[in-house]
């Protein structure tokens, strides 16, 4: 080939590279999470003994993402994000949507004074729950009990404004105002929503607070605002590592209903092999008015075992079961199959679902 013509095609080659070079560094990643299950929602007619099993490929959470920084010189970094969920296969609704932009996705400023971003965000009490769960995205999936029984919780919500301190010697904080919660029925766009929380990570140990309040008197006049209280921790002592999470919730819906629950879980190293196990209790709601709160709550266990295949690459094996109270009715029962899982055949009043699943997940 000629060299002029060479030259020329190699400056056209590089073109787009350079330009991508000048508008910052940009980082593509992702996480694909995929399981074989067989699930039995246990989800009859009331007062039914048939058990609705299933064996559905599920997608978790699945998700890719671009983000990227530039420097605006003194210290300051302009960060953005954009982060899409994948659905690789759900049977049913879940985590299966492709829209993109559907997970973290904002844009901020970066500097000594923390982390400051307009957008979509999880908000700072679902992300200090996380850091006690053993099962995230897999079934038994703390968030089975933790958000759910007729409460709305660890939300993604949009329209955020948060501010993230940076890392203190282990001390970290962050707070996020929603300016409308755009949640779907339980929390309208007319509600707004404060989140905040505190977590200290030093060495072996871990321990956290959230708070979150959802400003439902907006929605009218004797309408309480709900709350939350959650309090996590986590230590490690050789190849052994526990950690246990206490919730309060208050005011749910906005009458004078309250909730606790809390959980403990374990996990055994063994070299390439992790053993672990989890289990939450959602106790009773009180003050249900004119409504019976006895048995409203519900029992969860999860075992399961990790091998780590490499550095981003894990293969597992987990089963969950939940236990119903007789009067967890409805939107207010429990599943095991909840959270960031991707397939929920769900369940009824008393009913016990369980389930097994073969999984993998891989990080880029």
């Amino acid at each position: 080939m000629n060299k002029k013509l060479l030259a020329v095609a190699i400056a056209a080659a590089l073109a787009p590279a350079a330009a991508m070079a000048d508008s910052g560094n940009v980082t593509i990643y992702g996480n694909l999470h995929m399981s074989v299950e067989s699930l039995d929602g246990n989800s009859g007619a009331a007062g039914s003994t048939s058990n609705q099993r299933e064996t559905n490929i599920s997608s978790n959470s699945s998700y890719i993402g671009f983000k990227g920084t530039e420097d605006l010189g003194n210290g300051l970094k302009a960060i953005w994000q954009m982060e899409s969920l994948v659905g690789m296969g759900n049977t049913s609704t879940g985590t299966d949507s492709n829209s993109f932009t559907s997970r973290n996705s904002f844009l901020g400023l970066n500097g000594g004074f923390g982390t400051a971003l307009l957008g979509r965000h999880d908000t700072p009490m679902k992300i200090v729950g996380r850091k006690a769960d053993l099962f995230s995205d897999q079934i038994g999936d703390s968030r089975n009990l933790i958000s759910a029984g007729g409460a709305t919780w660890d939300l993604r919500p949009d329209n955020v404004i948060a501010y993230i301190s940076p890392n203190m010697n282990g001390l970290t904080g962050a707070v996020a105002y929603v300016t409308n919660t755009n949640a779907g029925a339980a929390l309208s766009n007319s509600v707004t929503a404060l989140s905040a929380m505190g977590t200290y990570e030093t060495g072996p140990l871990m321990v956290g607070l959230g708070y979150e309040k959802h400003n439902l008197s907006n929605l009218g006049a004797g309408t309480n605002d709900e709350k939350g209280l959650r309090l996590v921790g986590g230590y490690s002592f050789g190849d052994v590592k526990v950690t246990a999470l206490y919730q309060k919730l208050t005011d749910l819906g906005g009458g004078n209903t309250d909730r606790k629950t809390w959980g403990l879980g374990a996990g055994y190293k063994m070299g390439a092999t992790t053993l672990k196990a989890q289990y939450y209790n959602a106790s009773d709601l009180t003050d249900c008015g004119v409504v019976d709160c006895s048995a409203t709550g519900a029992s969860m266990v999860a075992i399961g075992a990790d091998y780590s295949l490499s550095k981003r690459t894990t293969a597992y094996v987990a089963y969950a079961k939940t236990n119903n109270d007789s009067n967890a009715t409805g939107g207010a029962s429990f599943s095991a199959f909840g959270g960031g899982h991707g397939d929920n055949p769900g369940t009824v009043a008393g009913k016990d679902p369980s389930g097994f699943a073969v999984g993998m997940k891989h990080s880029f």
